[in-house]
């Protein structure tokens, strides 16, 4: 991703929103892997946009422990969904998967740009929505007991998650799942085994959806 631009989120807005988007004072910083972009409780100023790299969403349990609840890949951005939902303050932790470059954008003046134009109004909403889409997915997901049950459901409705939302590991796919990653590969190979899942990479094709459904029923 050349340019902030480029994020879907601004596809076909108006040459006068172009225009005010490129007079704001983005900023793109360049993060080293495992670090801390924004820490819970720290302001929410800015729209983020992840021009190359990964980022991921630490929160707390009840019991205090640390779950990853959300990854974000090049060309995403966020948390849109927190500003107009009138949060102020990061909820969760920020980190960096890895090497990360990412661009920051003052919400209060993006926000602006956004209510004057009809185009990027419903590009925020449909942005909006599929990441709340996703998000009841994994919650659903969440609700089975058994690993087995939760990879099921995840597979039986692959078609809801869009491109740039696919955990590209196991590790972000169990992070997700809220599993243990050796379980979940173990159920992944089980599941090739019996023909039920075609997996190339992290490329997970469905067979047989009547043996998954039987796993949730």
């Amino acid at each position: 991703m050349q340019n902030f631009l480029e994020s879907e989120i601004f596809h076909a807005i108006s040459p006068e929103s172009i225009r005010k988007l490129q007079q704001l004072p983005v900023a793109l910083l360049s993060y080293p892997a495992k670090e801390l972009v924004r820490q819970q409780g720290s302001p929410l100023s800015d729209f983020m946009i992840i021009k190359k790299g990964c980022l991921k969403v630490c929160e707390f349990m009840i019991d205090g422990k640390e779950i990853v609840s959300s990854y974000y890949f090049e060309g995403d951005g966020f948390p849109l969904y927190l500003h107009f939902g009138d949060v102020h303050v990061f909820p969760y932790n920020v980190f960096t998967v890895y090497r990360s470059d990412v661009y920051f954008l003052p919400l209060a003046d993006l926000e602006a740009i956004i209510r004057s134009d009809p185009v990027f109004m419903e590009n925020v909403l449909r942005f909006v929505a599929r990441y709340t889409c996703f998000n009841k997915l994994i919650l659903r997901s969440t609700q089975y007991n058994r690993v087995n049950q939760r990879l099921a459901y995840w597979l039986l409705n692959l078609d809801q998650v869009d491109a740039y939302k696919m955990p590209s590991t196991q590790e972000m796919l169990a992070d997700l799942l809220h599993v243990n990653r050796s379980t979940l590969n173990q159920e992944l190979k089980k599941l090739e085994t019996l023909k039920v899942i075609e997996i190339n990479g992290m490329d997970l094709r469905v067979l047989n959806p009547d043996y998954l459904e039987s796993l949730i029923t």
